[in-house]
């Protein structure tokens, strides 16, 4: 009768059965050495198909992944430092609680994965696709996410310290309508952006992100929030994102651009509508002073 060995990179077992009706295959002996709650440090497994299979409270530093299934796979409450992926399949994947500080992603779809109180920091991403991916309360600082598709991703009450997004597309497909809400964005790179519109902004400090050349005024109320980029000409409040007219109509006309209503209440609208004053003011004056510093450069 065969055994069925779950192994290291260098070949040395870490955890086996013989081949029975309970034991089929990899997949059945995996989970069992999880169950068992077998230290699978160093863990290398190539060439599977691993959907479905739960993570629970496994150690798996130095963990190598390579050309696997791992649809639907959850890591739940693992220490999994310096794990590597590469060219895998993690649509669909969960993590939570999980540590994954300095993984290496590379070449997988990662699209519609959920990422919750976890911890990434110091991971490189690369040639990957995150296509609808959500992070939730998660540390992503020092991150880097290199020539990978970001479109629809979101970030909610993540910290981005340090992270960067870089892209050499000559489109902005790869980062389109990304969401950071309530992140906290300190040096995070953004440079390769040269307008912010493409993006989702909810009470996120955007203007302590590296940028390229962009101004910032945010409008605090009483009951709203209103942050403004002029160089983008980008505005965002709530749900809404948009240029100035297009802000300057809905608070007006009650109407998104494409026709959706929005029903102000009497106290919201009085408050946007001195927003939108005040921001006709701080665009003329802006512009006054850009107009006038580009004067006296070409006089000198």
């Amino acid at each position: 009768m065969s055994t069925i060995a779950i192994t290291d990179c260098e070949g040395n077992v870490l955890y086996s059965l013989e081949e029975c009706e309970m034991f089929p295959n990899y997949t059945a002996v995996l989970k069992d050495a999880i169950a068992q709650g077998k230290d699978l440090t160093g863990l290398c497994i190539k060439n599977q198909n691993i959907s479905n299979v739960v993570f629970q409270g496994t150690t798996l530093y130095n963990a190598v992944f390579e050309n696997c299934n791992f649809h639907k796979v959850e890591f739940i409450e693992c220490q999994a430092d310096s794990v590597w992926f590469n060219r895998c399949n993690l649509d669909g994947l969960k993590v939570k609680k999980t540590n994954l500080s300095k993984a290496q992603i590379h070449k997988c779809s990662i699209s519609k994965a959920h990422f919750t109180r976890s911890n990434l920091n110091d991971s490189l991403i690369f040639d990957s696709n995150l296509h609808l991916a959500v992070f939730l309360k998660t540390q992503l600082n020092n991150v880097g996410f290199d020539n990978c598709n970001l479109e629809k991703a979101k970030f909610e009450e993540c910290s981005l310290a340090e992270a960067g997004f870089y892209n050499l597309s000559p489109t902005y497909q790869w980062i389109n309508d990304v969401l950071f809400s309530r992140c906290i964005l300190n040096n995070c790179n953004l440079s390769s952006l040269n307008s912010l519109s493409m993006l989702f902004i909810r009470e996120s400090n955007i203007e302590d992100a590296e940028l390229q050349d962009q101004n910032f005024t945010r409008v605090i109320n009483t009951y709203t929030k209103v942050l403004y980029a002029i160089e983008s000409d980008t505005v965002w409040w709530e749900d809404f994102r948009g240029n100035f007219e297009q802000f300057k109509d809905m608070v007006e006309n009650d109407t998104m651009e494409n026709g959706t209503k929005y029903y102000l209440d009497d106290f919201l609208y009085d408050e946007l509508s001195k927003v939108v004053y005040y921001l006709e003011q701080w665009h003329n004056e802006q512009t006054i002073i850009a107009q006038n510093t580009l004067s006296i450069n070409k006089c000198e």
